[in-house]
């Protein structure tokens, strides 16, 4: 068995948790006992165990931990053998800063023991909580940035290409009609599950004659004379994933990664896909804060706005 000196072994769960929880639980007596286990208690904190033969070690990530009651947490165990150090920490994307600890003299993990974990083996069990778990070679998630899926049609100087198609230099169409140079593509392989679940936004709903995939956190343009009566504004913008009603939009679990494509056009703009309006991202400087053409409303906002488009009818505008 071949060991891996270094890596990170990454678990996004689903909130609220109802008292401890024991997320991932791997026993295996295959040449000697081995094991991981993944514990979750709101005072007692976070706790990996890991056991190799008659060596066991426990990291632990004291609470009390604060878990919000709706959302995403994301436990990340992160070992580097040469380094002798480990990292343990829990984040909930979008309710604050998360925690960290770490310490020395980690225990490297044996390859196949981390794909029995992964591959969901007989020797695992894995609570209903449980969203994803995969492992990565380094201590960071993927690069992520709002995108669109590979297939989506983008309206060019050309007609309509699928947006996995594009290639710097292309001229896009914008909600103002004309032409735009894109600058740069940041093509990606995300997780589909947890935080980054993506969001399928179904035709003929949103000025869409075919099923548009986006990211949950894909700005997406909302028109009509209850957006004008609502905001003093006939456009605004709001993320994909407060557009979900199981029906127009829904969250879309049926892949484990999402191959997918970022668009930058300079300062974020509104392009076409078909009749769907997409803002572009801006990739040079993610830092910079850059300001949205219209009016981007929260959840809350989005949720009247859409029961008033679906009473009138006009659910499909865009």
């Amino acid at each position: 068995m071949s060991l891996l000196a270094k890596a990170t072994l990454v678990l996004e769960f689903e909130l609220p948790l109802e008292g401890s929880a024991i997320l991932i639980d791997f026993k295996t007596s295959k040449s000697w006992p081995r094991a991981l286990s993944i514990f979750v208690d709101e005072q007692a904190g976070v706790v990996v165990m890991h056991r190799q033969g008659d060596r066991l070690m426990r990291h632990v990530l004291p609470g009390h931990l604060g878990l919000a009651s709706h959302g995403v947490g994301r436990i990340s165990f992160g070992w580097d053998g040469p380094g002798k150090s480990w990292t343990l920490s829990l984040e909930q994307p979008g309710h604050g800063k998360g925690r960290k600890t770490r310490g020395r003299d980690p225990m490297p993990m044996f390859m196949e023991d981390l794909l029995s974990v992964c591959q969901g083996a007989d020797e695992i069990v894995r609570h209903r909580s449980v969203l994803w778990f995969g492992l990565m070679d380094g201590s960071n998630l993927p690069e992520r940035a709002p995108w669109i899926g590979l297939q989506t049609p983008i309206e060019t100087a050309n007609g309509p290409c699928p947006a996995g198609k594009l290639r710097a230099g292309d001229l896009l169409l914008t909600e103002d009609g004309d032409y735009a140079v894109l600058q740069s593509l940041l093509h990606m392989d995300l997780p589909s599950r947890g935080s980054f679940s993506p969001v399928m936004l179904r035709a003929p709903y949103f000025g869409a004659e075919t099923d548009i995939l986006v990211s949950s956190d894909q700005l997406v343009a909302i028109s009509g004379d209850e957006v004008e009566y609502l905001f003093s504004d006939e456009t605004v913008l709001t993320e994909a994933r407060n557009l979900t009603d199981g029906r127009a939009a829904l969250m879309d679990f049926r892949r484990a990664i999402t191959s997918c494509v970022s668009l930058d056009i300079g300062m974020p703009r509104l392009i076409r896909a078909e009749d769907c309006r997409l803002l572009t991202h801006f990739h040079e400087q993610p830092w910079l804060k850059t300001s949205a053409p219209h009016l981007v409303i929260q959840g809350y906002e989005t949720i009247p706005l859409l029961d008033m488009l679906g009473r009138t009818g006009r659910r499909a505008a865009a």
